[in-house]
């Protein structure tokens, strides 16, 4: 029989978790038993997010504030260990998306979104390694934004980071049963516009999520996944 909720008992946190991605993220793994710690920059559309876990009967917290250095990095993780006394999952996909070509990309701009679309990721992952060592293991999630058709130079070095980001997690720390992942969502956008949260994009990559939590998943640590393939 098919545990329909496998991560009874286990904490997720998703920073980014106000945006249609992790939304959708959020839910999956609230349907999956899980107690869910959610993030975002600022209360906007957390709330919402927020009331669609609790609908499903899951229990969650929300938190805010900026993740692109590391004392708020380090913050963060701490709140949600003084909350719910552990960290299993650790899932980021916060993208910022400045406009501007190359030839146009301003300085300040270019760096902000390195800050949230990688430095955050990768701070909060320092932050919450230890933690998950002393657990026994746990699992770390990069979510890269879908595919566009003029991408940001800034977002698409941070999306290639991310990749980096996932094959050195792994290396580190897979002999303490950590297991690193970047998650390609092909073509659903990090965006209102025309995103379905029930569409069946959005459910294969719900199932791909809460696939990776499983120690089934270790074969593919380190790799770039993309969700409705495996």
């Amino acid at each position: 029989m098919v545990d329909e909720r496998p991560l009874r008992e286990k904490v997720v946190l998703i920073v980014g978790a106000g945006r249609p991605l992790g939304r959708v993220l959020a839910l999956g793994f609230a349907r999956a038993g899980a107690k869910m710690a959610l993030h975002d920059l600022s209360p906007i559309h957390l709330d919402e997010t927020a009331a669609q876990v609790q609908a499903l009967a899951a229990e969650c917290r929300s938190y805010t504030g900026d993740i692109g250095k590391g004392l708020p990095c380090r913050a963060l993780i701490s709140d949600v260990l003084d909350d719910w006394q552990r960290l299993d999952v650790l899932v980021t996909c916060l993208h910022a998306s400045p406009p501007a070509g190359i030839l146009e990309l301003d300085e300040w701009d270019w760096t902000r979104a390195l800050e949230l679309n990688l430095t955050g990721p990768f701070l909060l992952a320092q932050a919450a390694a230890p933690v998950m060592i002393q657990q026994g293991g746990g699992t770390l999630i990069f979510v890269q934004a879908g595919a566009s058709v003029n991408p940001s130079p800034a977002l698409a070095a941070s999306q290639a980071g991310l990749t980096g980001l996932a094959q050195a997690t792994t290396v580190d720390l897979l002999p303490y049963n950590i297991k690193g992942y970047a998650v390609d969502v092909g073509d659903l956008k990090d965006s209102g516009e025309g995103f379905d949260p029930a569409s069946a994009a959005a459910v294969q990559l719900q199932e791909l999520a809460v696939f990776l939590c499983s120690p089934a998943a270790v074969s593919h640590a380190g790799q770039v996944v993309r969700s409705g393939v495996m």
